[in-house]
């Protein structure tokens, strides 16, 4: 069995996979869910947080099994599971769920300007900081948990944070491909109105990586989390993990 490293995407924590948690335990994995850095807090990052900061925290973690590892990014966290890499040499494989898989170069920002426009692009704010990005209070129903229940839109909803903007636009740093190097697998979210489900079969088709959809919305984690702990199992079995 594996151990998994599950890396949440903007405006999230590690709570977003609680559900997710006790199934692929149920089926014998090791699950880790870490914050990223300023995570934890109700203001999120700090400004000055880089896209290499949260890298280094998910290869960190990384490196301290004793095991190889498989990190799962969601979201932006793909982008955090990619520029990870580069600092690891204990992982066995990369999985994206509903994720930006940068290249060398490529910004998350940058990526998403390049899929169709979603919802999400009317739901986003500038904080009071002008440095970080929240979403509109209540907006996360639509944005993010379309499928789920309404108690549990409302409950998730409540837990997001302000999304610190550094971390989306620095570009990725890999100029020795490490990522592209490392087996990896894609879920596709095909009722996803945050990351365009479009943009998310070009990009891991870009990396010429196995995919398996979903028919659900951009956090299956809530919507669909026996699916999803379903899904894992087999890009495990498809990367030899």
């Amino acid at each position: 069995m594996a151990t998994l490293i599950l890396v949440h995407g903007a405006w999230h924590g590690g709570w977003c996979w609680e559900r997710l948690v006790p199934l692929l335990e149920a089926r014998g994995h090791r699950v880790l869910t870490p914050d990223l850095p300023g995570h934890d807090t109700a203001d999120g990052a700090p400004s000055t947080t880089t896209l290499e900061d949260y890298g280094h925290t998910i290869a960190s973690l990384a490196n301290a099994q004793a095991e190889r590892v498989v990190l799962v990014g969601h979201s932006m966290g793909g982008g955090v599971i990619t520029q990870a890499a580069p600092f690891s040499s204990n992982l066995a494989g990369l999985i994206y769920v509903a994720a930006f898989i940068p290249q060398h170069g490529d910004s998350i920002a940058a990526l998403a300007g390049a899929g169709e426009e979603t919802p999400l692009n009317d739901h986003v704010e500038l904080a009071p900081s002008g440095t970080h990005t929240q979403i509109e209070k209540g907006a996360g129903a639509v944005v993010f948990y379309g499928c789920c229940a309404p108690e549990d839109q409302e409950a998730a909803g409540r837990r997001l944070i302000p999304q610190a903007i550094q971390p989306l636009t620095d570009a990725l740093e890999d100029p020795e491909n490490r990522a592209a190097g490392t087996p990896a697998a894609g879920v596709v979210c095909l009722q996803d109105k945050a990351v365009d489900p479009g943009l998310q079969q070009e990009m891991c088709d870009a990396r010429g990586i196995p995919t398996w959809d979903m028919d659900t919305d951009h956090s299956p984690f809530l919507s669909r989390p026996d699916e999803l702990a379903e899904v894992i199992d087999k890009a495990l079995k498809e990367l030899g993990a």
